[in-house]
């Protein structure tokens, strides 16, 4: 019994608790993975004429995506640890008990305090023990974690989630372009044009397709969709210039320009 206790009075010595410049790097990361996160959700679940709403629906567009970080910002520690928490291996326990995890229960109410930001982080650089107003109010603490992966499979895991998520950006970018109805607009035009016809014939699918969209309201400044028809030899780079007008709401083609592929 003896030997138990020696060994307990060992292990709660060599508990640390996570530095101030540690957490606060750590709610950064959480927040740029809430960021990442609800902005792919965003782009990969988008609604046909996205672009269209986005003009007409105004700040009840921007719902779902600050909805979306919101949401996970709120549930970042349903594991015990945050990302940010796990990248920097640092861990959340009950302060009158180190080796003891926190309920969920206790893990949410300490995230809605995140909207007490400003006051949040002010507390944690005053407190001795880099502790904010909610582990003050819910008896936690965060110490750094014995048990975390060694530093270099954290700094993979990191590289990995990045990764993961600039895969999915590019997987989706032509998905999310072709939804848009600045897009299709550009596109019927193409297929309507004289001299594209032919080519079309023979390759029907418009490859590479780019788009700048300029959503800004009031503004005279066109949004360009530009496009390859036809093989790499023989084929056209077609550029339209669109404008978009609001009765009723859509895309007017402005000019749209064909020129050889070696230009």
């Amino acid at each position: 019994m003896q030997k138990t206790e020696s060994e307990n009075q060992v292990n709660q010595s060599r508990l640390q608790v996570s530095s101030k410049g540690k957490r606060m790097f750590a709610l950064l990361i959480d927040f740029i993975f809430a960021l990442l996160l609800a902005n792919t959700f965003v782009h990969v679940f988008r609604e046909e004429h996205w672009d269209i709403v986005t003009q007409t629906s105004g700040f009840y567009g921007l719902l779902p995506f600050y909805g979306g970080i919101a949401l996970v910002l709120l549930f970042k520690d349903i594991f015990g640890r945050s990302l940010g928490k796990i990248l920097l291996g640092m861990t959340i326990r009950k302060i009158d008990d180190l080796e003891q995890q926190v309920t969920l229960a206790v893990l949410i109410k300490r995230n809605l305090m995140i909207l007490l930001f400003p006051v949040e982080g002010a507390v944690i650089l005053r407190d001795s023990y880099a502790r904010r107003l909610a582990d003050k109010w819910w008896g936690t603490v965060v110490i750094d974690d014995r048990n975390a992966l060694r530093g270099i499979l954290r700094i993979l895991l990191g590289n990995i989630i990045l990764f993961g998520f600039f895969l999915i950006a590019i997987i989706s970018q032509r998905s999310g372009i072709e939804k848009t109805a600045v897009f299709q607009t550009a596109e019927q035009a193409i297929r309507s044009h004289e001299k594209l016809k032919p080519i079309l014939e023979q390759y029907p699918v418009i490859e590479d397709p780019e788009m700048h969209l300029d959503l800004r309201k009031n503004t005279s400044s066109p949004s360009v969709v530009r496009a390859r028809v036809g093989n790499e030899e023989s084929g056209k780079r077609v550029i339209v210039s669109l404008i978009f007008r609001n009765n009723p709401p859509g895309w007017e083609v402005l000019e749209m320009e064909v020129v050889p592929l070696a230009e």
